[in-house]
């Protein structure tokens, strides 16, 4: 009995024993953390510990074609997990960047800004997304814009207000600019056109945008710079981020700011200048790749909070959602923020200026975000390696071909985006800004998109839905599915995900109307130029010893045209060497030339006419009368056609 007692007893301090290591275990797996536990990593699968290590490689191996510098900030669950500046804020010189301090213009990345703030004013119930804007215009105002159709507060942040574009007063020197222009001002100066009806597709706008960021301070009644800084930037924490209101004329802060360059063309950049942009909340907001990395945790908070931005969680959330009902259409549209490819959800957008180019990127699912701030134009496709590296994108995830979806070649056409000038003389230059798309159908699930001299696949995924097969940096993350809109079996046009819709092409459109006018107008401006020459040295000569009055009136009428043509090809000069700083005022002097110029020129016809008859005329002299009337009317074509006779 004893040794039975005995024997219990040690078994039951065996299981005690046994116990207590089982639970002193349990407390340390609860303190290390195991060495199975699998480590946090990005949208991409790369592990935290291997980030620093692939970015460096991925900068080493493609940044100095791009840029002479970047600064990249990495963030997630609410803390920046990497941050480092590499190469040059300025090419040629040893001058680091630091992505605390060194400042970059952030370009379209501002807008976000002015749609939060939009936001923050429909939390407080003082803006509708739905109302008419002219409900938050001042009258005069909107009368002096002179709106073809009404629009809503969405529209605005859709990019679906109908606007085209407006190149001109979009950017000035900022070193020579001595006095800030009122967005008030600056918006007048630079409507453009309405080409579509609102709410029925969406073209990029910065008129738009800034025009929003108008409505943002009437409606608050402070000045936008102001409701930016006090209402985002400081409660975020953005010590380093000024808007155009603050950083102007202070060269302090403009001293921290890396330089802006281009390529030169042999393996270098050279600098390009600080920009002043009269509609700036649309993309004059300067600061650091860490303020854009804190602006990034404020919109990534943890499940349920609403951040420093905004009181709830409901308007956040809102705001990163879909703002569009019709699928057909703005697609991709999240209140102004852009879905972006990425293997999870992805919401952004990218910025570019004269010499920087940005982008800023969050994955609300993961609580991650990229910023990358480049100084180069060419930036952008730095840019896009990096988010590949880090978010990723959805082409491989595409599979076979499906069978029973319409023909591919269906869809075949050419077409232009909405975003384009109409109605200025700037038209010409649509085809040089990439306007123009061409769809060629491979087989019947394979389309090429040739547009900005490339060339990338889709293949149909739904019924005219066409998802990107080729990624290309120049696309974008924007563009990577588009939807081809039908009409009895054909496209009538192209929504693009995010704003960068597109129609029909036109004759009118065509490269081909644009080389049929470019030679009616070299061969004109030629003539125009070299008759006079010809005439002058026959008089010199005393071949033509005529001194009727039809001799003297059709020597006015040519040289009349070749003042006209003179006129314009100055114009084409001046313009040609002051891009990107193209004010209106510089175009308004020859507009006027050509009316009187016009007016002279037919003045000197009529009357050239009425003595036709009466005067004796050699066959030369006729010859050379009959080709100006020609010529004169060809060019006169070719100006009411592109614009040059229409005031800005």
């Amino acid at each position: 009995m004893l040794k039975k007692t005995l024997e219990n007893e040690e078994s039951e301090k065996s299981m005690r024993k046994l116990l207590a290591s089982v639970l002193l275990l349990a407390l340390l797996l609860t303190m290390v953390p195991p060495a199975f536990a699998a480590e946090p990593a990005t949208p991409t699968g790369i592990p935290f510990s291997e980030l620093e290590r692939r970015i460096d490689e991925l900068v080493a191996t493609y940044l100095h074609e791009y840029a002479p510098g970047a600064a990249i900030a990495v963030v997630h669950e609410g803390e920046i997990i990497f941050s480092r500046g590499y190469g040059s804020a300025e090419f040629g010189r040893q001058i680091s960047i630091d992505p605390a301090a060194t400042v970059f213009e952030y370009g379209s990345i501002a807008k976000l800004f002015v749609y939060v703030a939009t936001m923050q004013l429909v939390e407080q119930g003082l803006l509708d997304l739905d109302a008419d804007v002219h409900t938050y215009l001042p009258a005069d105002f909107a009368r002096e814009l002179n709106f073809q159709r009404t629009f809503t507060v969405r529209d605005l942040l859709n990019h679906s207000a109908g606007f085209g574009e407006f190149f001109f007063n979009t950017f000035y020197d900022a070193e020579l600019r001595e006095t800030p222009i009122p967005l008030r001002g600056g918006l007048l100066m630079s409507q453009p056109r309405q080409i579509f009806e609102p709410g029925t597709a969406s073209s990029y706008s910065n008129f738009g945008s800034a025009l929003l960021g108008y409505i943002v301070a009437t409606v608050s009644g402070q000045e936008f710079t102001d409701f930016e800084r006090e209402s985002i930037l400081v409660p975020v924490g953005m010590v380093n981020t000024r808007g155009q209101g603050d950083w102007f004329g202070d060269t302090a802060y403009m001293s921290t700011q890396a330089r802006g360059h281009a390529p030169d063309g042999s393996g270098g950049f050279y600098q390009m200048l600080w920009v002043y942009i009269p509609i700036y909340p649309a993309g004059s907001l300067r600061g650091t790749a860490e303020d854009l990395a804190r602006f990034a945790i404020a919109l990534t908070p943890p499940t349920g909070e609403a951040g420093p931005l905004f009181q709830s969680r409901e308007t956040l959330d809102l705001m990163l959602s879909p703002s569009y009902t019709n699928p057909d259409v703005m697609r991709g549209m999240l209140h102004g923020f852009m879905s972006y490819d990425g293997v999870y959800p992805a919401i952004g957008h990218g910025g570019g200026t004269v010499g920087f180019n940005t982008e800023f990127a969050i994955v609300p699912s993961e609580r991650f975000g990229v910023v990358v701030l480049t100084n180069a134009v060419g930036g952008a496709m730095f840019n896009e390696r990096l988010l590949d590296l880090l978010i990723g994108n959805s082409v491989d995830t595409i599979g076979p071909p499906v069978n029973g979806l319409p023909d591919a070649r269906s869809v075949a056409g050419d077409f232009v985006m909405l975003r384009r000038h109409e109605g200025n003389l700037l038209q010409p230059l649509n085809f040089l800004f990439g306007t123009n798309m061409r769809v060629d159908a491979i087989d019947a699930h394979t389309i090429e998109v040739n547009a900005m001299g490339m060339t990338v696949q889709y293949q149909q995924v739904e019924p005219y839905v066409f998802r990107i097969l080729s990624p290309s940096p120049m696309i974008g993350r924007v563009g990577y599915d588009i939807r081809f809109q039908m009409e009895n079996g054909s496209p009538v046009g192209i929504s693009i995900r995010g704003p960068f819709d597109a129609t029909v092409q036109t004759f009118g459109q065509s490269v081909t109307a644009l080389l049929i006018s470019a030679v009616v107008a070299a061969i004109s401006i030629l003539f125009f130029l070299i008759a006079p020459i010809v005439v002058f040295i026959g008089f010199l000569r005393k071949r033509e010893k005529g001194t009727s009055l039809f001799h003297h009136l059709s020597n006015g009428f040519l040289l009349s045209g070749t003042a006209l043509a003179l006129n314009n090809l100055i114009l084409f000069l001046r313009m040609g060497a002051s891009i990107p700083f193209v004010p209106t005022s510089m175009v308004t002097p020859h507009t006027w030339m050509n009316y009187i110029l016009l007016a002279l020129t037919g003045a000197f016809f009529l009357a050239s006419l009425l003595v036709w008859k009466r005067d004796v005329i050699t066959t030369k002299r006729r010859v050379l009368y009959v080709l100006t009337v020609i010529f004169t009317a060809l060019f006169a074509v070719f100006l009411w056609h592109w614009n040059l006779f229409v005031f800005m």
